[in-house]
């Protein structure tokens, strides 16, 4: 056993040959075959060439980066500033869904929750036969306020043109205009007026739409009509009307009547009426009217028949 392992040492495989330290390495036939260190540190140096192109193609990358950020940025800042936030949705709302006009900015929409008084057989003022009570009704919710101004600076936004009439600069200037809502409620105590029961009280008083001939009047109610009926379908009100049970005294059963006392979501009317209040004209009275107003100026509409 002992001659065994000898044996075994002498006739170790030559892939199992043990490693050459590092004290072995540095005989003079090792150095024929190592490179120096010098020649090393000349073999790893890049060529001035090529550092000179690497150095362009970052900075040629750094220049564009910058004017992409550059770019991003300034489009960010003009977005944000031409973005409305909606911080209150109450006015978001209103100034969606409502052409713009000077009312927007300064009238608080006051949205609220309004039962509407639908009552079929009981008359409140506004329904009543012509007389002075229902009269003054009409006339305090501003069916005959004189019409507005609107700022120069504020006429194109309202849908107003440039060639429009105007006031002159010696009555502060502006445009002369109505607030629409105000416009719907007159032709609405129009039609009332208009009524075959009514009509011929209005027609002898000879006042306001009724100054004119029946041909006129004619006209204008049948404008006003018109008027709110596209109004209406513009706006078309999406709430439903349930139905209640109604028994007449001495029917045997119930009937199914429409119930029209329904809720709505509404402005601030009386807001609106207040502001138009404010900024009505000056009556003709207090105003010399051949220079209230500036003349058209060539290249102005002017039409040869009414539109």
């Amino acid at each position: 056993m002992l001659n065994i392992f000898p044996r075994l040492f002498r006739s170790t495989p030559k892939h199992i040959r043990p490693r050459l330290s590092p004290s072995d390495t540095e005989s003079p036939d090792n150095e024929t075959l190592l490179p120096s260190s010098s020649t090393t540190s000349l073999a790893l140096k890049q060529s001035p060439h090529r550092h000179n192109i690497e150095y362009q193609v970052a900075l040629k990358t750094l220049v564009i980066c910058s004017v992409v950020y550059l770019s991003v940025g300034f489009w960010i800042a003009h977005s944000v500033r031409n973005t409305q936030f909606v911080t209150n949705a109450d006015e978001f709302c209103m100034a969606h869904v409502s052409q713009y006009s000077p009312v927007v900015k300064d009238v608080k929409p006051g949205w609220h929750t309004k039962r509407f008084n639908g009552s079929f057989l009981h008359e409140n003022v506004y329904r009543q036969s012509a007389g002075p009570e229902v009269d003054a009704a009409w006339e305090a919710l501003g069916v005959g306020f004189r019409s507005v101004v609107v700022p120069e600076s504020e006429a194109e936004q309202s849908g107003i043109r440039r060639d429009q009439v105007k006031i002159s600069r010696e009555y502060g200037g502006g445009f002369p205009a109505n607030v629409e809502g105000l416009h719907h409620l007159h032709c609405l105590d129009l039609l009332r007026k208009a009524l075959h029961w009514n009509y011929d009280h209005y027609l002898a008083k000879g006042e306001g739409p009724f100054v004119n001939s029946e041909y006129v009047v004619r006209i204008h109610t049948t404008h006003c009509l018109d008027m709110l009926r596209q109004v209406l379908m513009c706006n078309p009100d999406v709430g439903v009307l349930g139905q209640v049970w109604w028994q007449p005294e001495g029917d045997p059963s119930p009937m199914a009547f429409v119930d029209f006392n329904t809720k709505h979501r509404c402005r601030d009317y009386e807001g609106v009426r207040r502001w138009a209040e404010e900024h009505q004209m000056p009556p003709e009275r207090d105003v010399d009217m051949t220079r209230f107003y500036e003349q058209p100026k060539p290249g102005d509409i002017v039409y040869t028949a009414i539109p």
